[in-house]
């Protein structure tokens, strides 16, 4: 089963050859070693494609070319690894790793390359890596069984200067190198039956349930700089996870986050304190695709459904486990749909419930957009539906079409699902037939738990009491 397989080999065949342009300092070699290790790669796609093929190809062209020292030094430089994702690569604990880079660096330092030659070798092996991996792929990729290949050398110092050029251009090669909607890099994985779903404007993955919710950029015109973005609580949960056993938030709780303000504490993007010190994932994230080292964590973000994801986690299992997750979606695992749903439907008559959907959306991106959602058991459906039906109603001809921010409640049962309409703007639950309840602690406590608190802001006006459920300063 090679499905994929192609896909995968052109998108990185011209990072693979830039990694190994700057492991030896022979270009018949690397090009020998690169083809090696797409046919090994190829060979195995059935058990890589299900983990990391990048990571097993780039094992494989360490193996063929290169030492530890220089592959810890490359790993680092080119796609800012840390010492836990050089150790994965090399086979080895995570000191042994810091001592090849670190005598990686020292032999650098001993080669003294002048540093106006930098430049002229950047272009050279990003234009070689781009031009060789065409003719690569063209031409049948060697057998393991190939014998020793001709050697043709760069000339002396050219093998720092390769290693000394990952810093500007070659990364740009490996980050590039990745297919704008990422899926190559990250196939689907199994995750524990705890894990819940998150979704934001139709993508939608999976964390471990323990997670909180929180916030992530958003972009708005009273932030300085060309891109206008700011952190209105990006770097910490706002709300905990039922399943967290914490009586607080720490800096090291898990958390989603979506742009949206959960905090007063507003401030420009890229300031001290804007980013996540322990686990968390960024919806919508201004980072690029690819990897960075940011102090105690690593980031990862990929490309997905016309919004870039973002993955906070040290450990690298991680870090793929939910970005394999990561999909785009017109109904999430949630039971909501990514188009808004703006008014009450029908269900199935004298309905039983098996779940409530819990749907938050959003304009505040200019269109109506699913930012939050949960799953809620039958019990908690079934609460609802009884005291919605016990509330004293009325007409709903006071309460506009939904804006801001609202929520749609699906009943699903046998025979379909009934919506219904928590409109903020009128403090009403509108339902099919033009009816009515208003917004209490009745009405409410049954859904308005977890993440709801994170992003809605209690109605103006309506019960004071409100305020025990929906806690958050909603922007």
């Amino acid at each position: 089963m090679t499905a994929g397989y192609d896909e995968w080999a052109l998108a990185r065949t011209p990072a693979l050859l830039a990694f190994a342009a700057a492991l030896v300092d022979d270009d018949v070699v690397a090009d020998a070693a690169v083809g090696r290790a797409l046919a090994r790669t190829r060979a195995m796609w059935h058990r890589v494609s299900r983990d990391d093929p990048d990571l097993e190809a780039r094992r494989l062209v360490v193996r063929a070319c290169s030492t530890p020292r220089r592959a810890a030094l490359v790993l680092r430089m080119l796609e800012e690894r840390s010492d836990t994702e050089i150790a994965e690569v090399l086979h080895c604990s995570e000191s042994a790793a810091r001592r090849h880079l670190q005598r990686g660096l020292a032999e650098v330092d001993r080669d003294g390359v002048p540093a106006d030659r930098l430049a002229g070798m950047r272009e050279q092996v990003m234009a070689r890596a781009g031009s060789a991996s065409t003719q690569l792929l063209a031409r049948p990729a060697p057998s393991d069984t190939t014998g020793p290949t001709p050697r043709r050398r760069r000339g002396p110092g050219l093998t720092a200067l390769a290693v000394l050029a990952l810093v500007g251009g070659v990364a740009f090669v490996a980050h590039e190198s990745r297919t704008p909607n990422g899926e190559i890099s990250y196939p689907k994985v199994d995750v524990p039956q705890t894990w819940r779903y998150e979704s934001y404007a139709g993508v939608q993955l999976q964390v471990p349930d323990a997670w909180g919710w929180g916030g992530s950029p958003i972009r708005s015109s009273i932030f300085a700089g060309p891109h206008h973005l700011g952190s209105c609580g990006t770097d910490e949960a706002s709300v905990l996870s039922p399943a967290d056993s914490s009586s607080y938030v720490s800096t090291m709780t898990g958390f989603v986050g979506r742009p949206a303000v959960t905090s007063q504490r507003c401030m420009s993007w890229g300031s001290s304190g804007t980013t996540p010190a322990g686990d968390a994932v960024w919806f919508d994230s201004p980072y690029r695709v690819g990897v960075r080292s940011l102090g105690p964590t690593v980031a990862e973000t990929r490309a997905v459904g016309g919004q870039h994801v973002t993955v906070f986690a040290s450990q690298p299992s991680l870090r793929r486990q939910i970005l394999g997750t990561a999909e785009q979606v017109e109904t999430d695992g949630n039971g909501c749909p990514a188009r808004a749903v703006l008014t009450p439907t029908a269900g199935p008559r004298a309905p039983r419930p098996a779940s409530l959907s819990v749907c938050v959306y959003s304009q505040d991106t200019g269109v109506s957009t699913l930012l939050y959602s949960e799953l809620l058991p039958a019990d908690a459906a079934q609460a609802y539906a009884d005291r919605l039906a016990s509330a004293s109603t009325q007409a709903a001809t006071a309460c506009p079409t939904p804006s801001g921010r609202w929520v749609a409640l699906g009943l699903t049962g046998h025979g379909g699902t009934r919506w219904d309409v928590a409109n903020l703007g009128c403090n009403r639950i509108v339902t099919a037939g033009a009816g009515s309840a208003a917004m209490t602690p009745q009405t409410v406590r049954d859904w308005a738990v977890g993440g709801v608190t994170a992003y809605l802001s209690a109605p103006r006006s309506g019960d004071p009491a409100l305020r025990t459920y929906f806690r958050a300063p909603a922007g």
